[in-house]
């Protein structure tokens, strides 16, 4: 006999409120997804009074599996089909040496860099997967050109289950081979990412694939992997909670699902606050933030051409309202910074810290550093910055940021010239 482990009972319309059974799986609001694109975003919904039985800080630090230890409120209802590669428990850095730089004298750093596949969407995927293995479906399909693919073709491949990844023709040959490597079937489809995402959800319908292109309003599921950062980063700080999460954005599944897991923590008792969520965007995809600003739905706010070396958040079109749902419930700050200000900001991590992130993830930093020189948030309180991906995912930007290794003949004296040189 199975044992439902989950505590996960429907899907629930983030608009009308309408409720669907988690047993037929839908991608959006029937009712709700017909008044326009990206309308009718499902939520997971638990029932968090049972957690509060079944769930103390005791039991959870006890529990050895560091992802799937919150296994009642993750959507998978036999363990059976887990599909893990090791995900979560990730370093909480206290950085002293970044925060002295920056003013900010209780920072802490999210490393998700040390995830299986150096980036925060092994914790999306390993839901994504386990789900796709539970409904029974044989192949998933997604558009995406960074991280979220090199984790859904990790994780397929230790399912045992085919991967479709549609990419643009920019995508680069370094981000292609960590897919190949998996084997995933790739395509490259003209145009952007845009373009490819219209082929992935056609052919998912057209095919039956499992559609994992990462997106609230394309996929519920895939807000619930995120929560995990707030239930480790609370049993991190020995259940204190900070003052602020800084949160690199481009869609806001990660915003949305970590605000979502810190009121989890707190309706089941086991906390007793909630942060505010910080929105960090780049200047040059700064629509959540003009939104949020501007007092306005999502889907009234018009697509533009986003413009930053930051691929991890360089989006130009609002997927959805969980972003800014997080950013009203936590009275919470949005800020966009510039591509100088985000590579400066990776630097410091760089050389503070000696912990090399992609541009996309040094965006916090940057946002906080601002935050606090504007006085919007104090010296002294307590911020955790959310580091989402490894330097490696995203090297070709910085280029033009850094300046070449000199060459030298091989003698000592020529060696001596140059120290001589560098110390003018």
């Amino acid at each position: 006999m199975v044992v439902n482990v989950s505590l996960a009972v429907s899907f629930k319309c983030l608009e009308c409120g309408k409720e669907y059974p988690l047993t037929e799986f839908v991608y959006s609001c029937r009712a709700c997804s017909s008044k326009g694109m990206f309308r009718g975003s499902l939520d997971i919904e638990y029932d968090l009074e049972e957690a509060k039985s079944r769930l103390s800080k005791e039991t959870l630090e006890n529990r050895k599996t560091p992802f799937w230890k919150y296994k009642e409120l993750l959507p998978i209802a036999d363990e059976s089909h887990i599909v893990t590669l090791g995900e979560g428990n990730t370093q909480l850095i206290k950085a002293d040496k970044l925060g002295s730089s920056i003013g900010a004298s209780n920072l802490f750093l999210k490393n998700e860099t040390r995830n299986p596949t150096w980036s925060f969407k092994d914790r999306v995927f390993t839901v994504l997967v386990s789900k796709a293995v539970e409904y029974g479906y044989k192949t998933i399909g997604l558009a995406s050109t960074g991280n979220a693919a090199a984790a859904a073709s990790a994780y397929a491949a230790k399912a045992g289950i085919d991967c479709y990844i549609f990419v643009s023709e920019t995508t680069s040959t370094a981000k292609i081979t960590q897919m190949l490597m998996h084997q995933a079937k790739v395509v490259k489809i003209k145009g952007g990412l845009t373009e490819a995402g219209s082929v992935s959800t056609e052919a998912c319908k057209q095919f039956n694939w499992f559609h994992v292109t990462t997106g609230k309003s394309m996929q519920p599921f895939s807000t619930e992997g995120p929560k995990t950062l707030a239930y480790e980063i609370a049993e991190q700080l020995n259940w204190e909670i900070p003052d602020n999460i800084i949160v690199p954005v481009g869609g806001g599944d990660t915003f949305g699902g970590i605000w979502k897991g810190f009121k989890d923590l707190k309706e089941i008792g086991l906390t007793n606050k909630l942060p505010r969520m910080v929105l960090a965007e780049a200047e040059g995809a700064p629509l959540i933030t003009k939104a949020f600003r501007e007092k306005k739905q999502y889907y009234q706010v018009p697509p533009i051409e986003p413009h930053t070396i930051a691929a991890g958040i360089k989006v130009g079109i609002i997927t959805g309202p969980w972003p800014l749902i997080a950013l009203n419930e936590s009275h919470g700050l949005a800020e966009t910074v510039s591509d100088d200000e985000i590579v400066e900001a990776e630097k410091l991590m760089a050389v503070k810290e000696a912990l090399f992130s992609e541009p996309a993830s040094a965006a916090p930093v940057a946002v906080l550093k601002k935050l606090l020189d504007n006085g919007k948030i104090g010296r002294d309180e307590s911020n955790v910055c959310i580091i989402t991906g490894s330097g490696l995912k995203d090297i070709d930007p910085l280029e033009k940021y850094l300046e070449a290794p000199p060459m030298i003949k091989p003698d000592i004296r020529a060696l001596k010239a140059l120290l001589e040189q560098q110390k003018q």
